[in-house]
């Protein structure tokens, strides 16, 4: 293979032809409308022919130069005989410019790209993407760009919600996010994001507005972890693509097939996924042909923890779901959960900013993943709700929510509530959580309702189901600087409760 600094564009059109070697480009310039130029690297494998297709990544991971072509993963480019492209995000590594994470600019940055891949000489006029994390972030850039270069994308551990990566109801999450905005874009931008914790707000809207998705012309495989903190609004980007998508989520982290270290971990059994599928929908964009493969794959493909399968849905959440209460109770001063007729009652704790309750595992870079709760659970901060041994299999897949009755002694406080798994063990694994920024009038209760988690998980014979609730889960999420006693009410007009998307008993 032979390495060459990219001086011109017009050597790319002398090395287009046929050759016995391939070919490695760097140092190559990519203007786009407003000046900027942006860097890449451009690899020719060596059985193309006189026009090829191209895999394009657009990454702020510093994919340029720096890095051998080795480095790259080129294989497939050089199975497949078609071009690869690299390039680095406006003002990281070796492009000009100034990075700004998220920004609407990006779409018009992704537009020039494939417009300036489709022009070249080797070109074919057909490019497919790849890549996680932020590179997913900016496939969903291209697709929105509607550029007609674009035939297939496969964007995984990224949702098109920029806001639910940073933000949860008003809450900060910043156990990640900071670190790696703070890296790539400086303190100084992170502190303009940290400043805006409304997602209605122009600062939001316009990193958002990815409305455009559904009208192109590619087809789109997401994937995305139940314990991804990326991942949250997975379905709600889904319906945003174009027809002809596919979605699969597994039990993993920040990545496909990647495993954290958490009390409980899926990775010893079925969880992970080959390579064939992503590889076979690109390569078959690339070439023009209908695949077999592809055609066959239901449209949406989960896997459903607790029973450990993957499974084939036919719509999110599946047909026949229905949404039930689990409402919040209390019997002879223990507190429980009940599907009917809960007891009237109350509840309180006491928040202090000093000792916030901790979080453990969930959606988190690096430490995600269902973690035994016991030992949060036994804190005086903490309430717990625990249903009866189930008696048979309790399949929850689709949007959970919560519905309190809170009252908080602050003006502002934050409610969180954890679904968790109660094992005949007495373990008490995590399920998934989710945390609200409330306004109060002090002392006043007032009813709380919102979006926790999506999931799909089967709470198994002999289990229980527990809810708890705290004021903070921290670091995950930012401390409320407020202390408070907090009260939740239940049973009655005050009834509280989660609400569980109860799926079908699919058949065994």
């Amino acid at each position: 293979m032979k390495r060459i600094s990219f001086a011109a564009l017009a050597v790319l059109g002398l090395v287009a032809g046929a050759r016995a070697e391939s070919v490695y480009f760097d140092d190559v310039r990519i203007p786009m409308r407003d000046g900027v130029n942006l860097a890449a690297d451009v690899y020719l494998p060596s059985n193309r022919t006189e026009k090829i297709g191209c895999i394009l990544e657009f990454s702020p991971y510093r994919v340029t130069k720096a890095a051998s072509a080795a480095a790259h993963g080129i294989d497939r480019a050089e199975a497949w005989g078609v071009a690869q492209v690299w390039v680095d995000c406006r003002g990281l590594c070796h492009s000009e410019g100034v990075f700004e994470p998220w920004e609407k600019r990006l779409t018009d940055d992704s537009f020039d790209l494939l417009e300036w891949i489709s022009r070249q000489e080797w070109s074919n006029g057909r490019v497919v993407t790849i890549g996680g994390s932020y590179p997913g972030w900016t496939q969903l850039a291209c697709l929105k760009s509607g550029h007609p270069a674009l035939v297939a994308a496969a964007p995984s551990g990224i949702t098109f919600g920029a806001y639910t990566v940073s933000f949860q109801n008003g809450v900060l999450a910043p156990i990640f996010q900071q670190g790696w905005h703070t890296d790539q874009a400086g303190a100084d931008s992170w502190a303009e994001l940290a400043r805006h914790p409304d997602r209605n707000d122009l600062y939001w809207r316009q990193r958002e507005s990815l409305g455009k998705l559904a009208k192109s012309k590619a087809r789109v495989l997401l994937q995305a972890g139940w314990f991804d903190m990326l991942c949250v609004e997975t379905f709600k980007t889904f319906d945003l693509l174009p027809k002809g998508s596919i979605v699969r989520v597994g039990p993993w982290s920040h990545g496909v097939n990647v495993f954290d270290h958490p009390d409980f971990s899926y990775a010893d059994g079925n969880a992970e996924v080959t390579e064939e599928l992503e590889d076979e929908f690109l390569r078959s964009a690339l070439e023009g042909r209908e695949s077999p493969l592809v055609a066959a794959q239901p449209r949406i493909q989960v896997y459903t923890m607790g029973r450990n399968v993957w499974r084939e849905l036919d719509a999110w959440p599946a047909s026949g779901t229905v949404d039930r209460r689990l409402y919040l109770s209390a019997l002879e001063g223990d507190r429980s959960l009940v599907w009917e007729n809960p007891r009237v009652g109350s509840a309180a704790f006491d928040y202090y900013p000093d000792d916030p309750t901790p979080s453990k595992g969930g959606r988190v870079i690096g430490a995600g993943g269902q973690y035994d709760q016991r030992e949060i659970e036994a804190r005086a901060d903490v309430l717990s709700f625990t249903s009866d041994v189930l008696a048979e299999e309790l399949e929850v897949t689709g949007d959970v929510r919560a519905s309190l009755v809170v009252a908080s002694t602050a003006p502002e406080s934050d409610v969180v509530v954890r679904l968790v798994d109660v094992c005949p063990d007495g373990r008490a694994l995590g399920v998934l959580e989710g945390i609200y920024r409330a306004k109060f009038i002090p002392g006043r209760s007032r009813r709380v309702e919102w979006f926790l988690d999506v999931t799909s998980y089967a709470f198994q014979p002999g289990h229980r189901i527990r809810v708890d609730i705290a004021g903070a889960a921290a670091p995950h999420f930012a401390k409320s600087p407020n202390a408070a006693t907090q009260t939740v009410t239940f049973g009655g007009a005050d009834a509280s409760c989660v609400i569980l998307p109860i799926a079908p008993c699919p058949k065994r």
